[in-house]
């Protein structure tokens, strides 16, 4: 689904802070087998837990999510144990061919996975190509490489061109230490994305 990483309730007033680990390497056939590892893995370490809501279950924080969470710059009085506060959204598995953004904001310059140069003129249409057909090559002005889209970094994390995402909804910002085991366990290459909706 074309940014997918989007509307979903749940949020504060203000909106929802999105957190969204992307597995960049989960091809279309995998998706939903490495989403069900990503969240089992999760669920295992206790990062997550199983809540009973409605006629379902709905994945909220578990009892190490502090250890998932970079505390220092965010709040001081959530790096005390004794205080049971704890994020507040839920952490879903989200699968497809989708284009994941970071939150609303200026179109972003993209990233030649060879030179490294930043260009703020590619085609934007290159995204809805991709979207809608799983193929899109995109050529840099600088050293004219033509390289598949999903191999393009972009300003700010803005986008990730994949198959599957784990969305983390209102929780205090995803240490690095974690996001690497994360993408550790999976073994596959990961993008974080964050943004507020």
């Amino acid at each position: 689904m074309l940014a997918e990483n989007s509307h979903e309730g749940g949020g504060k007033s203000m909106g929802t802070y999105r957190q969204t680990v992307v597995d960049l390497d989960a091809s279309a056939q995998e998706a939903v087998v490495w989403g069900e590892r990503g969240r089992d893995w999760l669920e295992a370490e206790g990062f997550i837990r199983l809540v009973p809501w409605q006629d379902g279950v709905v994945r909220l924080a578990g009892p190490r999510w502090r250890e998932a969470v970079d505390l220092v710059p965010w709040d001081w009085r959530a790096r005390i144990k004794e205080l049971e506060e704890e994020p507040g959204g839920e952490v879903r598995v989200v699968t497809g061919r989708i284009v994941f953004l970071a939150g609303p904001g200026d179109v972003p310059s993209a990233i030649c996975p060879r030179c490294q140069s930043a260009t703020s003129a590619w085609p934007t249409e290159v995204v809805t190509t991709w979207y809608t057909t799983g193929a899109a090559d995109l050529g840099c002005p600088a050293c004219a490489c033509r390289a598949p889209l999903p191999d393009w970094d972009w300003t700010h994390d803005y986008f990730a061109f994949a198959y599957l995402g784990f969305q983390f909804d209102d929780w205090l910002p995803l240490d690095p230490h974690f996001t690497a085991a994360f993408g550790k366990a999976l073994g596959h290459r990961i993008r974080v994305l964050e943004g507020k909706w």
